[in-house]
Parts: structure tokens; sequence; C-alpha cells
């Protein structure tokens, strides 16, 4: 049975992310450099970017298969629809599919199987909501839809713990350890959430 898979902020091609980011594909040199100088007007080489573009890539095609579906919630990289298609090409998954990103040329479109502002899907009887921008209120929130989204790079995580009844995930790849989240990876996490959220919503019901 083909799987359903979500990331978010690959950001291919895009050096300054990677430096700003740390992401773990800098050189030694530019670890040090960003130690001292993360702000600064220099730049991660071609080679850095080269291996960071691959070994995204290299984790997609790892776990996601040919007739899967992964939802790419935005950012997916800083060219036009010509690089698009060329990183577009190296992934074998044939239904690929966007979610508008702050980063995404309005030119890129036609790269992906369908390209959306935001929505709502269902998987296996569950449904969830995919914007890039995280959310503290979505379509059919309190009625257990899961929102799914990417943007902060990581930065929500901690927020996301300390509430734990809110029913959203992180999926860009800074919040991922760089690869994509499976449907029941995602299932698995919101499965005590969504205990926490019955309680909540009783508790508010209840006041």
């Amino acid at each position: 049975m083909p799987n359903n898979w979500f990331t978010a902020d690959l950001h291919l091609g895009h050096g300054n992310i990677i430096k700003y980011c740390q992401r773990p594909f800098l050189s030694d040199e530019e670890r040090a450099q960003a130690a001292v100088d993360l702000s600064g007007s220099w730049s991660v080489s071609q080679a850095t970017i080269r291996r960071h573009d691959a070994a995204l890539l290299d984790a997609i095609n790892a776990v996601v298969q040919s007739e899967d579906t992964l939802w790419i919630l935005g950012d997916f990289c800083s060219g036009k629809i010509e690089e698009v298609q060329r990183y577009r090409s190296r992934i074998v998954c044939i239904n690929v599919y966007l979610v508008w990103g702050n980063h995404d040329h309005c030119s890129i479109g036609p790269a992906f199987g369908k390209a959306i502002e935001q929505g709502m899907i269902s998987v296996e009887g569950q449904d969830i909501w995919l914007n890039h921008y995280p959310m503290r209120t979505w379509n059919k929130s309190h009625h257990g839809s899961w929102q799914l989204y990417g943007h902060v790079h990581g930065r929500l995580m901690k927020e996301d713990q300390q509430e734990p009844w809110r029913l959203t995930r992180d999926v860009g790849v800074d919040a991922c350890e760089y690869q994509p989240l499976s449907f029941s990876e995602l299932r698995s996490y919101m499965e005590p959430r969504m205990k926490a959220f019955a309680k909540h919503q009783n508790n508010r019901i209840s006041i």
C-alpha cells in the first residue's frame, strides 16, 4: 500500500540557509567561521551546497517509493522553474505535491503534481491541514485535525512540547533529522497528543 510522506524547508541550492541554520553539511572551515561570524558576508562553497542537496535528496529517495505520495510544505529550492525541474527529476517519487512557501518562486508550480496555498487532506481517515506556516487554529482544529507546517526551522518544537494538546508538527528538515516523516511516524507522534487534546477539550467544555 502506498505511503504518505511529509517534509518542508529543503532550500535546495540555498547556501545562506545552510549557513544560518548551521546544517551539518558545512565544511570544518565553514563551521569554524560560522561559530565566530554567523551573520557575516562570507558564503558557503558550491561543494557544500552540492553535498547538502545530495544528502537531502538521497534521504528522500531512501524511504519514499515511486508510488508513494510526498508533500513538500514549502521552500523547496531557491531557484526558478528550470532549477526546480532539475532537482525534481532527482526524486524518484511520482506523486510530489507542493504547499507554497515564501521562498518558492511563482514559476515553479508546473514541476509538481499540484501546488496549493494551504488545504486539508485525509490520510487513513485522519484530517490533516497543510500550511507552510505554523498555525494556532485551523480548519477542524477543535475536531481533532492535525496541522503540519515548516518555515520556522525547528524553533517552535519546544513550545509544541510544552503544549502537548496541540495537534501540530514541524515537518521541516531542521526539525526531522533532515529526512521526511511518514504518516505512520506522525501518527505515533500524535497518539499521546490526541489523548491530551481530548482531555484539554473536555476541561474547556466543563469550565
